[in-house]
């Protein structure tokens, strides 16, 4: 969660200075693919060690390429705590709601009423957002997509019971050899106002500490804490992302967002507190 948080500060700031996020996705997964592409091809390919590759697909499509362009797009145009707001925010009452219709967990408002709680953090967090700026609306949806995502790859890790590493190597395989064609042919410009120092740096932090490491360590997390308790977890990323941003980036939250931010913590750590008990019962 240290450096998911961070991530959303690194990253926004980079885009700001000389990389794009289509630069930024190639960088993760040109260095990540790599690295891990020996791990991947002692996977069985004809069924990826039985996950299947319509799974292993629909994973890369919720964790990989996809998710992350929408992840750092919406890092262009929005402050970094909305994006470590709205994602993780969203992730407990997707992981919920999709059990709950799976069969695997009982409906409550018990439970129910924190999860109401963090969406209108979520909305307090937003709301000035068309006032000040037009395009950071759209990093906020941009944001709300992503947390969707997210929230699925966190359920179905869990409910197909892929092991840590195989989850890691196939994602960042997977997304390597469909991405990285897609962009030299129509997103490449040679990192034209970058230097070379600020490259290899994102190189470094994208392709292994935030992308080989935290997804090592988030599906470490799901495999052994369950889908629902590795979720919950998330508060400690809006915390530290918003105060870190303060200053990284100079973004200074307004009073109304502020009140957003203790809102969503708190409906997060009020249900982190109320699962528990259920899961001990």
């Amino acid at each position: 969660m240290a450096i998911y948080s961070t991530s959303f500060v690194v990253t926004r700031y980079s885009v700001h200075h000389g990389l794009t996020p289509y630069d930024l996705v190639a960088l993760r997964y040109a260095v990540a693919g790599l690295i891990l592409l020996p791990v991947f091809c002692r996977v069985e390919l004809g069924n990826l060690n039985r996950l299947g590759w319509h799974r292993g697909l629909t994973l890369s499509l919720l964790a990989g390429a996809p998710y992350m362009i929408l992840f750092i797009q919406g890092l262009k145009f929005a402050p970094a705590s909305h994006g470590a707001v709205l994602i993780n925010g969203l992730v407990p009452t997707v992981v919920f709601l999709n059990l709950v219709l799976l069969g695997h967990r009982r409906f409550s408002w018990k439970s129910l009423a924190p999860l109401i709680g963090i969406l209108i953090g979520m909305v307090l967090v937003s709301s000035p957002s068309p006032a000040s700026d037009p395009n950071v609306l759209l990093g906020d949806a941009l944001f709300i997509v992503a947390g969707l995502s997210w929230g699925w790859f966190t359920l179905l890790t869990k409910h197909w019971k892929v092991p840590p590493s195989t989850c890691t190597a196939i994602i960042s395989v997977i997304s390597m050899f469909l991405y990285l064609p897609l962009y030299f042919l129509f997103f490449y410009k040679g990192f034209e106002t970058a230097s070379m120092s600020h490259i290899l740096w994102q190189a470094l932090f994208q392709g292994v500490v935030n992308s080989i490491l935290t997804l090592y360590l988030f599906a470490y997390g799901i495999h052994i804490l369950g889908a629902q308790m590795t979720a919950l977890f998330n508060p400690m990323v809006p915390i530290l992302s918003t105060f870190l941003a303060i200053p990284v980036l100079a973004e200074i939250p307004t009073p109304l967002q502020w009140i957003g931010v203790a809102t969503v913590v708190s409906g997060m750590l009020i249900f982190s507190r109320l699962d528990s008990s259920a899961q001990k019962t």
